[in-house]
């Protein structure tokens, strides 16, 4: 019964009582009365001295980890409560922190909230609030107890150790003629101090061995750049949810990006097409890959975008000797000439193509895509849904240039 329903009930007998003068009446009406009374007393009391605690939510997570939530409810007050509503207003999938129980006084419960990340995304924890209520339920009220988190929940990066970038020597490998003026990684000599140098600079085992000035001379740091190009085009999109193009392309370029940054250590930049703001530049280290990441796991087909003119926005950008990774389910024909134009002005594509009709039997296959890039020396990986990425991308990468190197 609502609290309207029960007023207007104990009205309507205050006003029989009165009327007819019976006395059971008047017991019933001042029975309904005390009952309001009772219960608007007691949900001033339930309300108090709940104090709610949580474990502090991290800020990120990847797929495939498990996250964990410690929460806890106490009551300090000496009134009890006989059922407490804890809901929890999460958006990320499958996660699910709410209770139900009684508390009394001084009593305190705590559980906990185990979840798989299975998708990327930017999702929230919380905000958390509790609900209780009167023993007639007549009242009802809701405390906020903890407001939301972010979290961010990363893309699937997958190891590839043995993935080979382009055959031969790594360009910008080596020592160089020139030298720069900038402190690098690469010390290549020492020499006498010419003013003007930074006294940073100064090698001061060998300035006190030979009685002056000495300083640092670097070398050139590699001139090798690696571009990840993303085909995020709604029109190219095949498959639903972990076993889509979408998901497959994503996760292939989140472990290129780790392997290059991590282990080749080069400078990669970002471009996902089909989605607006989804340009990383050129930068290195671990910096750099967090916000590869970062961008990999909001990453939607959003915005048509041919995949020709995002290959021409490129041929503007790059430099020779740059490499191009694109991976795309596109079976346009438009694009392959794009990237032959990349190569004869120096830029190395290398092309992983994910199979549409591996995930969409529907759809039609993109052979004629793939022959034409083998036709003008293109490199060329072939992913199918199903395929372990590791597997495929490692020998792939090994065969493909075995076979165009």
């Amino acid at each position: 019964m609502r609290v309207w329903q029960f007023v207007t009930l104990t009205l309507v007998m205050g006003l029989l009582a009165i009327s007819t003068g019976w006395k059971p009446l008047y017991v019933l009406a001042y029975a309904l009365l005390a009952a309001l009374a009772l219960s608007s007393v007691w949900m001033m009391l339930t309300l108090r001295g709940i104090v709610f605690t949580r474990a502090t939510p991290i800020a990120r997570a990847q797929v495939g980890d498990r996250l964990e939530e410690r929460l806890a409810l106490e009551t300090r007050s000496w009134f009890p409560k006989l059922w407490v509503q804890v809901s929890d207003e999460s958006t990320l999938p499958g996660h699910h922190a709410g209770y139900v129980s009684s508390l009394g006084s001084h009593k305190r419960i705590t559980w906990r909230a185990r979840t798989l990340c299975r998708q990327r995304g930017r999702y929230q924890l919380g905000p958390v609030a509790a609900t209780t209520g009167d023993p007639l339920g007549l009242f009802r009220r809701t405390l906020p107890l903890a407001p939301g988190y972010p979290l961010l929940v990363l893309p699937t990066v997958v190891p590839l150790n043995g993935f080979t970038l382009f055959p031969g020597a790594m360009p910008g490998r080596g020592r160089g003629s020139q030298r720069s003026l900038q402190t690098a990684t690469n010390v290549v000599t020492v020499r006498n101090y010419v003013p003007g140098d930074p006294l940073t600079h100064i090698h001061w085992r060998s300035t006190a061995r030979v009685g002056q000035f000495m300083v640092k001379d670097f070398d050139l740091d590699p001139t090798v750049d690696v571009t990840i190009l993303l085909d995020l085009d709604p029109r190219t999109q095949v498959g639903e949810g972990e076993q889509s193009a979408e998901e497959y392309g994503v996760t292939i370029a989140a472990s290129l990006a780790a392997h290059l940054l991590r282990q080749k250590q080069l400078a990669v930049s970002l471009v996902v097409s089909g989605m607006p703001e989804g340009t990383l530049q050129f930068d290195r280290g671990e910096r750099q890959l967090d916000r590869m990441l970062e961008l990999l796991a909001i990453a939607h087909p959003l915005v048509e975008a041919p995949l020709s003119e995002a290959l021409s926005l490129e041929a503007i950008r790059l430099a020779r000797n740059s490499v191009l990774i694109v991976i795309t389910a596109s079976t346009e024909l438009s694009w392959p000439e794009a990237v032959h134009h990349l190569l004869r002005g120096g830029v190395r594509p290398l092309i992983i193509t994910l199979d549409p009709h591996s995930f969409d039997p529907t759809h039609p296959e993109n052979r004629l895509v793939m022959e034409t890039l083998v036709a003008v020396g293109v490199p060329l990986i072939t992913v199918r849904c199903g395929d372990n990425l590791t597997d495929v991308l490692t020998q792939g990468s090994q065969l493909t240039y075995m076979r165009t190197g």
